[in-house]
């Protein structure tokens, strides 16, 4: 009896989670970017990103109503080649709103994003020029506010 009903199952549960996929990109979308790339997280979750030369690796935790975020910004490498030089370990406390930036040498940066309610930690990618425009117009919203 149960076999029977298993495939209508299915195929409700397969509805339902289509209809929430397709939901949630406006539900999490983050604030508006000029970034090449967004892409966001959730505590805990691996952060993998590359700009110009550089790689960071990373995570955030959740505490007091803040991002508190640690990173590993290194050299990209060929794993072929010899080791490159030793990583740097980046740690940051961002109140939701607040926006931290990482430049490359070569024009490429990233900008890190504490949501509101610090659940989510947004990562846009881009031309450095446009990611500190962003920046900047976060922090004159703020002064405005």
């Amino acid at each position: 009896m149960l076999s029977r009903k298993l495939p209508g199952i299915s195929a409700v549960a397969g509805t339902i989670a289509v209809s929430l996929w397709t939901w949630m990109p406006v539900a999490w979308s983050g604030p508006p970017s000029p970034a090449d790339d967004t892409a966001q997280y959730a505590p805990i979750q691996s952060i993998s990103q590359d700009f110009g030369s550089k790689s960071v690796r990373g995570y955030f935790v959740q505490r007091a109503g803040a991002c508190l975020v640690t990173l590993m910004v290194s050299e990209r490498s060929d794993p072929d080649k010899s080791l490159p030089p030793s990583a740097t370990r980046v740690r940051l406390v961002l109140s939701p709103g607040q926006i931290a930036g990482l430049d490359s040498e070569e024009g490429r940066s990233l900008n890190l994003t504490c949501s509101n309610g610090a659940t989510r930690l947004f990562v846009d990618v881009g031309e450095t020029d446009r990611l500190v425009e962003l920046q900047a117009h976060a922090l004159q919203k703020v002064a405005d506010d």
